[in-house]
């Protein structure tokens, strides 16, 4: 027991510092193996005024979880835009890549994009970009 729970907070990073930063359990959690969730960045996305950069969100399926995922922007702090707005893993997918912008006037400062996972059944989840402005 011991063991496992050190291997789990190693995956987690707890032991090297990164943190895990992943959603709460989506799709049919009733369902043996029939759940999903996202795992965002660990770390801050680092951008300056008019900068992008590609930030990728893991889909995790459980076994049985075989159908398609709708990841979308749901609330993006004024300065920043994120595109597409909305992309759909399907079926054998793991991951998604959204382009994340810090406009001309976006304010220098740390800001959380929620990003919500919607499964074609069962329970939506949502999820924390973490996004940092940096001064120009």
């Amino acid at each position: 027991m011991r063991n496992i729970l050190i291997a789990a907070a190693m995956a987690c990073g707890f032991l090297v510092g990164t943190g895990c930063n992943k959603s709460e359990e989506g799709g049919q959690t009733g369902v043996r193996g029939g759940g999903f969730h996202l795992t965002m960045p660990t770390t801050n996305t680092h951008l300056k005024p008019k900068a992008s950069k590609d930030v990728t969100i893991d889909v995790v399926r459980e076994s049985n979880m075989n159908e398609a995922v709708t990841v979308s922007a749901v609330d993006v702090p004024k300065g920043l835009a994120v595109n597409p707005m909305s992309k759909t893993a399907d079926a054998a997918a793991k991951q998604v890549t959204f382009t994340v912008t810090a406009d001309e006037n976006a304010q220098p400062g740390s800001y959380i994009v929620k990003m919500s996972a919607k499964p074609q059944t069962g329970k939506d989840v949502v999820g924390d970009l973490k996004v940092e402005v940096d001064k120009p």
